[in-house]
Parts: structure tokens; sequence; C-alpha cells
């Protein structure tokens, strides 16, 4: 009685595995990577700043972005919403695809389609906003592939040539996207021979599978000619010329790189894909989590397989014999030519940071995995290595997922500490700041949010010139601050920073359980955690740079979300922005408050504030109870030891404390 409702079914399958997946804490991402920059470049100066941004290679990307900015103005939950539904949207139009080329295989194009909307080797799904072109541009090709296939099947004039402009058009939207997607080119010419093989030889079918592709050559020929004659491509690692000329310069070792990387990329696209990811994301899980994760996907395995055994049927109705050979030489090619683009530019698929080079080849690879499921002979085998496939690509999404809201979270968290610490930063202050969990591999990952909360305004008239700037921490930063080198130019694009050596605030977070700290260069304090390149050069960090007396500025919720609960770090914040203030009664005033909450630090380098402000009033028993607590850490002891010696006017009473519990 279900099989009636077969569509409807299967179009409730799609968008509810999905929204599994790729939903859970759509609500918790954030900015990433590009995100930074982009998104404060709109912000300050319009949508239609895209067309700058994306000029330099991809200006194409215009099209999506600006629509997408004047509809969620940089929103993220909005884009994973939208970023969701394209996802799903690429799979329904893969589906279509493969029923065109085998229209009796229902079971065999939905788990095909369907292991594609799950696959576990793209993980940049959480990235919502930047990887938009990537979905739709994959929905694109598989509309001008099917296109391809229905202009092969009629003969009616106009169809065909309706069908050719649109698979022409959509072809030019999607290598207008990513114009490494160039190799879904090459997969169209394999559909139209393995069609033609259908009603000829090999030998005899090339010519007119050749004939047939010819119309469909203006796609890649016209890009191309565009690209590389008229177009000026200012990204080198886009620009043909730069990448091709490593084979020239060096031809041995560049062939020899490209042969080990796609040999590595061809294995991890159909086979490690299923595994590696699940191993690094969804094992590393803490225990609620993994429990979660694992009864989210053991749901959605008992769901799949459920709906799969329904439609499984006896399909001897097919349209020709050898539907298995042909999908398993269209896959291996597709897997080929998806990769080839990538590899000629020096680049591979590697999970996590670069799972997008192997996203065209996914489709490829899951088409290979479905032909060895259907030759599988026991159907209760078939369906154990199904339910291991949908597991995996659940658990794996999930602890993905996961990983990126925990990295936003932290993010927000540690800026609005930011802001409890920071009423204001100063114009042109570069900021080297550490965060605990989040990788920063850009300086805009630091500069990006700054300038969200403290200079949401356009500076600047031929650029945008940020109000902050930022400084990745690392040997060479730390060996022009110890050097004082002048300040340079960072461009990012349409943007600009223009970070100072001799102009730094330095902002950390160095363990999970610790606070924000910024760090006072007149009298720096270390955590035991704290980065050794923090220590070299915190002896330059300048707090004169905030402006302790301006207005509050208050991260905006549409990125940081509502300000968080008070905890200890809230009034730990308070009392150092107090203490750099010298209103040691504000310091007393914040320590009282957070004793009566029952608040506590974790890192015992937050008592340095409020063991300074009773020293400073003359509270021997307060003193002398918090320097007890510090000195279990010898580390930061030894410091309060140093820095508390050299307060002004102790009376005696109060140094003997100092003396006789730090100093041992």
């Amino acid at each position: 009685m279900l099989v009636k409702y077969r569509k409807y079914i299967e179009i409730a399958l799609f968008f509810l595995v999905a929204a599994a997946l790729y939903l859970p804490f759509a609500h918790q991402f954030g900015y990433y990577n590009d995100d930074w920059y982009t998104m404060y470049a709109a912000r300050v100066a319009g949508p239609e700043i895209f067309r700058e941004i994306y000029s330099i290679d991809r200006p194409a990307r215009e099209f999506v972005a600006v629509p997408l900015y004047l509809l969620f103005k940089g929103q993220p939950f909005y884009y994973s919403l939208i970023a969701y539904l394209f996802r799903v949207l690429g799979a329904f139009s893969l589906l279509w695809l493969l029923r065109l080329l085998w229209k009796e295989r229902h079971t065999e194009t939905y788990v095909t389609s369907f292991l594609f909307l799950i696959y576990p080797g793209f993980l940049s799904m959480p990235i919502a906003i930047d990887f938009q072109s990537h979905l739709i541009g994959m929905m694109c090709a598989f509309l001008s592939l099917g296109l391809t296939v229905q202009a092969l099947n009629t003969s009616q004039i106009t169809l065909k040539w309706g069908c050719w402009l649109g698979a022409a058009l959509l072809g030019w939207v999607y290598l207008g996207q990513m114009e490494y997607y160039i190799g879904f080119e090459l997969v169209r010419l394999a559909i139209i021979i393995m069609i033609k093989l259908r009603t000829h030889r090999w030998g005899s079918a090339i010519i007119p599978s050749l004939k047939a592709w010819v119309p469909y050559s203006i796609i890649p020929v016209f890009f191309v000619i565009w690209r590389e004659f008229f177009f000026n491509n200012d990204r080198k690692v886009t620009e043909t010329g730069t990448q091709l000329g490593m084979l020239l310069s060096n031809p041995l070792l560049t062939l020899y790189t490209w042969g080990v990387n796609f040999a590595e990329s061809f294995i991890n696209v159909i086979f490690l894909a299923w595994g590696l990811p699940l191993s690094k994301y969804a094992f590393s899980l803490d225990l609620h989590a993994s429990l979660v994760g694992f009864l989210l996907a053991g749901v959605l395995v008992v769901t799949t397989i459920a709906v799969i055994a329904i439609f499984n049927r006896d399909e001897n109705g097919e349209n020709h014999a050898n539907w298995q050979k042909e999908m398993t030489f269209l896959g291996i090619a597709w897997v080929i030519f998806g990769l080839i683009p990538v590899i000629l530019a020096n680049r591979s698929m590697i999970f996590a940071g670069y799972s997008r080079y192997g996203f065209v080849s996914s489709v490829g690879g899951v088409m290979f995995l479905a032909v060895l499921l259907s030759q599988l002979q026991k159907w209760p085998f078939r369906m154990a290595i199904l339910a291991f496939l949908v597991f995996s690509a659940s658990f794996t999404h999930y602890g993905n997922g996961k990983q990126y809201a925990d990295d936003a979270e932290s993010m927000r968290t540690f800026w609005w500490q930011v802001s409890w610490r920071v009423p204001q930063m100063q114009e042109e202050t570069t900021i080297i700041a550490d965060y605990y969990k989040a990788a920063i591999n850009e300086t805009s990952f630091v500069w990006g949010p700054a300038n969200q909360i403290y200079y949401p305004v356009l500076m600047g008239k031929r650029f945008i010139r940020t109000g902050v700037y930022a400084l990745l921490l690392n040997q060479d930063t730390v060996t022009r601050v110890l050097t004082r080198q002048p300040s340079y130019t960072d461009p990012y694009n349409i943007v600009r920073t223009f970070p100072n050596f001799r102009k730094v605030l330095i902002i950390t977070q160095p363990s999970p359980g610790a606070c924000v700290h910024v760090i006072d260069g007149r009298q720096p304090e270390y955590s035991t955690a704290e980065q050794p390149g923090v220590m070299m050069i915190g002896s330059y960090s300048d707090t004169s740079l905030i402006q302790t007396d301006a207005s509050s500025h208050i991260p905006p919720a549409f990125l940081f979300g509502t300000e968080p609960a008070h905890d200890w770090c809230y009034y730990y914040q308070v009392a150092s922005l107090a203490r750099q203030k010298q209103d040691w009664d504000a310091v007393i005033a914040a320590a009282n408050e957070a004793q009566s909450q029952g608040f506590m630090p974790q890192d015992p380098i937050e008592w340095m504030p409020f063991l300074q402000a009773y020293l400073e009033q003359g509270n021997t028993e307060k003193a002398s109870e918090i320097a007890r607590m510090i000195a279990h850490d010898r580390f930061v002891a030894l410091q309060a030891c140093q820095i508390m010696q050299k307060i002004p006017n102790l009376p005696p009473q109060t140094s003997e404390v100092v003396i006789k519990t730090l100093c041992k």
C-alpha cells in the first residue's frame, strides 16, 4: 500500500535525514574563515561590496552573495537554513539525473542520491555563508547534465534546442561559482559516450559521441577563453598559468606530486570518507554528546533501512541489461574527472580543511558504492553495509557540527568577556590574541570580531580600513615585536589593515577553564597554561590603548548572541577593568558579589586583581586568604610575590603576609 506513496516518502526522507544531519547545531554556528572579512565589509559598506570582493577570481559569486545578504543581513542561522535547502535540492537534482539515465532502477538511483546527500567526506556544511556557491553550483551542474540527457532522448527539435540552451546557461552558472567544477564537462562527455554505447560498439560510438558533445563544448570552451584571455585573475591560487608553471619549472617533481595527490584523493573520496572523519570527529566527543549522536545515528539508520526495505522490490524491468556496468563506468570516470582540475591546481582532497575538493567526485564515489551494494546477493548483508554507511555519515556530521558549534561558542564567549573588560579600543590598536579552542589561521579571525564590536562603521574611501588590526601569535610576530619593527600593510582584498608592532594589546584565554586575560605590559601576569610566545612579548602589551572611561560596546546579538550569564569571568573582567582604573572599591565590590554567588576561579592567576585590592585597602585577613589559595600554584605564587612587593606604601603587616605566604 505504501508503494503508491513512494514519491512522497522519498521526498520526506531526504528532507528529514538532511535536517537531522545538518540542522542540530545550525542556531549555534557563526562566522568562519573568510566570513570574517567578507561579512564585515558587507556590514560597513553594503552588499554591493561583494562585486569588488569576488572580482579578483570568481565574479559570478556576487549574484549569490548579494541577494542572500539582502535577505539575511549577515545572520549565520539563516545561511545555515538555506544551505540545508540547497543541499537537499542538489540531491533531488542528482536523483532526477540518475533516473533519466536508468529509468527502471528506482531503488539504486535513490540509494545513490541518498548516499550523496549524507556523504561524510564533505565537512564544510557548517561554513554556510562561504559555501553557498559550492552547493548552488553543484545543483546547477546536475540540472545541466540532466538537460543534456533529456536532449539526447528526444527527437523534438524545439525541446532539444531548449534543453541545449538550458544546459549551456546552467553550465556557465556553475562554472561562474567554482571554476574547478569544470570536471563536470568531462563527466558530460562520459555520460554521452555511455548513452551512445547502448546502441553502438566502442569503436563506432566515439564519433557519434563527439558529435553529440560538440554543441555542449561551448560551455567549457567559452568559459576557458573568457577566463584566460579576457578576465584579469588577481588571485594566484586560482590562476592557471601560476599553477601549471610549476610543471614547467620542475616537471618530474610536479608529476610525482600530482600522482601522489591523485592516489590519496581517489582513495579518500571512495572509501576513507566513510571512516576517517568518523574516527576524528565522532569518537572525540564527550560522553553526553556521544550518547546523543549515537542515538540520532541509530534513529536515522532504522528509519532509512525501513524505507529502503519497503521499496526494495525485484526490479527486473530495466530498460537495458548493463546498468551495473554503466554505473560503475560512470562512477569511476566521475571520480577521476572531478579530481583532475583539483590535482592540476596542486591541491588534493584532504578531510576537514580541504574536503571541498572531493565534493564533485563524491558523486562518482557513491555511485561506485551503490553498485557494490547491489551486487551483494544476501539482502541482510546488503542492508548491514548500508546501515554502517548511514551510521558513519550521521555520527560524523553530528560530531563535525558539534565541533563547529563549540568553536563558535568559544569565540562568542571570548569576545563577550573582552567587551566586559574593554569598553573601547583606541583606533589603530593591534591585537595579538590566543583562543584556547578555535585556531587563528588568519588575522581576520581576530580583527573581524573586534571590529564587529568596536568599529562597525565604514573607514576609508578608496578601500575599507578597519578600526583595529591584528597579528598572528607566531615566531615572526614575536621577533618583530621584540625588535620594534614598524607597521605594514596587510591587504584582505578590498579590506586593508595596518598592523603596528609598537602598538599591541595582547588578549588570551590560555585554557578551557580560564577567563580571557588582558596582559598589562607594565605588570604582566601569566597563567601556568599561557603560551610561551605570550610570555616573551607580554611586557609590550599596552593597556593604555584601552579607553577605560568610554561607553561600553555591546557585541551585536545577530553574531555574538545575547549576553551570557554573569559567572566568575564576568566579575573577573569587571574587577580587572576597575583595577586598571585603580578603583579598589569597585574591585572589592566585584569580589563580594562573586563570593555571594559562590563563584571561584579555575585559574589561580585570576585572583590577582582581588589580592591587590585587599592589599591596597589594608585588609590583611582577606589578602592572606587569597594568598594561601594562590600559593598552591608555585608559578603564579612567585609572580604574585614579585608583583605585590613592588606595590608602594603597603603597611608592614600587609607586606609580611605576602612575603610569608607567597615568597617562601
